[in-house]
């Protein structure tokens, strides 16, 4: 990302036209702490969190709330990962979720919102790092969630994404690899990128991911939403998470592929953040 993101209206009108477009924080200068599809130990963060503690949160779209949960209510119960949430059902079938909720915040006095009304503080509740909201937008009518970011403000970033590097996983081995430097090795090797985008200095996802391999197209995802089939997360056009992201935090998967002694492979990773901006890295291998 670079300067400020908009809310790429040219870029995918077509889309962002379909969904609501409200901010639910209404600040000028929204703090998003974590992108859309990211790695998570163990599944895709399927949301954006927007940094704030005790903020106002208002619905992104009117609609019904059709679910809320306050630990106040019962203090017994025991407050899973989500923490206090409202979930918010709207008439164009998606539904917005409003994790980690200040205690005893919600409004649970009216059944029908519209976006000038509060329904919650942002807070600390469940699994969470530290006061934000996390919002999920799901559209139900197609089996998938979409990107939030589209429904927040622009946002100043001056810093454009970063590619850290190309990788060589080998059987004893994981490889930074250089420009024209040698290996010697002959067995299935898998291919990964480092790479993530930035706001301030925290580290966020990506809008898209491409890696070449002799400048054949090995794999591309596209983080604008995520598919939802028997209950499981996919990045378009259908990978599982497993299948998206390794090693650690984003490192992209770029494929498997068994080198042939004696050649030279040129290997390329491009990345293109929310604000359209796209950074390219090429690294040449030779195998003996």
């Amino acid at each position: 990302m670079k300067y400020i993101i908009s809310f790429l209206v040219i870029i995918l009108l077509s889309v962002i036209n379909s969904y609501a477009v409200y901010s639910p924080l209404k600040t000028e200068n929204p703090r998003i702490t974590s992108s859309f599809g990211e790695f998570r130990s163990d599944h895709f963060h399927n949301g954006i969190d927007i940094g704030g503690n005790l903020l106002e949160i208002y619905p992104i779209d009117s609609g019904e709330l059709i679910y809320y949960f306050d630990e106040v209510d019962d203090p017994t119960r025991r407050v899973y990962g989500v923490g206090n949430v409202a979930v918010i059902e709207h008439t164009n079938q998606t539904r917005s979720y409003y994790y980690h909720t200040e205690k005893n915040s919600l409004n649970k006095k009216v059944k029908s919102v519209t976006t000038n009304d509060i329904i919650a503080l942002t807070g600390n509740s469940g699994r969470s790092g530290g006061a934000h909201l996390h919002l999920t937008v799901e559209d139900m009518s197609q089996n998938k969630v979409i990107n939030p970011l589209y429904t927040v403000p622009a946002f100043k970033d001056d810093r454009p994404p970063m590619i850290w590097g190309i990788y060589l996983r080998t059987e004893p081995a994981l490889i930074h690899i250089r420009e024209g430097m040698s290996i010697r090795y002959s067995g299935e090797i898998k291919i990964f990128v480092k790479a993530n985008d930035f706001t301030g200095n925290i580290p966020l996802g990506l809008k898209n991911v491409k890696i070449y391999m002799n400048d054949k197209l090995m794999r591309e995802y596209d983080f604008e939403e995520l598919i939802i089939k028997d209950n499981v997360y996919y990045v378009k056009p259908e990978y599982t998470f497993e299948e998206v992201y390794g090693v650690d935090s984003h490192f992209y998967r770029g494929g498997v592929f068994s080198p042939s002694r004696g050649q030279q492979y040129k290997f390329t990773a491009e990345i293109t953040d929310f604000g359209g901006h796209t950074v390219t890295l090429t690294r040449r291998v030779n195998f003996s």
